[in-house]
């Protein structure tokens, strides 16, 4: 039945982004463990679709918890996140994949973008994630700070630093490409 909703809302996402307010965008970071110096890599996809001042989104991630010898993880994520002005607050829910274990979580958003200067764009946030299954160790909060930049009226980029904190001591770098249908 879980593959069957997420099959459901897959096939709604891609459909509702062909239409205005749909994009898509790539994702890569390069993570760092701060506990442990481990160095990880994470590509991912994220489709959606911005109307009434809402944007509905799914996002698909693979990560590599030690580039060349390290587990890989996936990770599938409906999401949803109201602006209001500047301000935005987002709410997530997902499901982790390692080849050991897979749970459920949930994860709440909040943060401010605002126009910088010539086509760029600043955004400060944070995030606070957590599983719903007790005894799983993905408790953390990351703040980040990004600066985007619109190429044209329909490509974008970004790139954001982060620092999470909790059961992922992590500093990431991600890079974003964004298109705009």
């Amino acid at each position: 039945m879980k593959k069957n909703i997420s099959v459901f809302l897959v096939s709604m996402l891609i459909g509702a982004s062909a239409f205005a307010g749909g994009y898509a965008s790539l994702e890569y970071s390069d993570e760092s463990n701060r506990l442990t110096g481990a160095e990880n890599i994470k590509e991912g996809l994220v489709i959606g679709n911005k109307t009434g001042g809402v944007d509905y989104s799914i996002k698909m991630e693979n990560s590599q918890t030690e580039i060349g010898s390290g587990s890989i993880t996936q990770a599938l994520e409906v999401r949803a996140k109201k602006s209001v002005g500047a301000v935005y607050v987002g709410a997530r829910l997902g499901e982790r994949i390692t080849s050991s274990t897979h749970f459920s979580y949930y994860a709440i958003d909040s943060g401010v973008k605002f126009p910088l200067v010539a086509g760029f764009t600043g955004d400060v946030g944070a995030r606070y994630r957590n599983a719903f299954e007790s005894g799983k160790l993905y408790e953390t909060t990351r703040a980040h700070v990004a600066v985007g930049y619109a190429l044209t009226k329909q490509d974008s980029v970004a790139v954001r630093w982060s620092r999470s904190f909790g059961d992922e001591e992590k500093d990431a770098v991600r890079l974003q490409y964004t298109r705009s249908f």
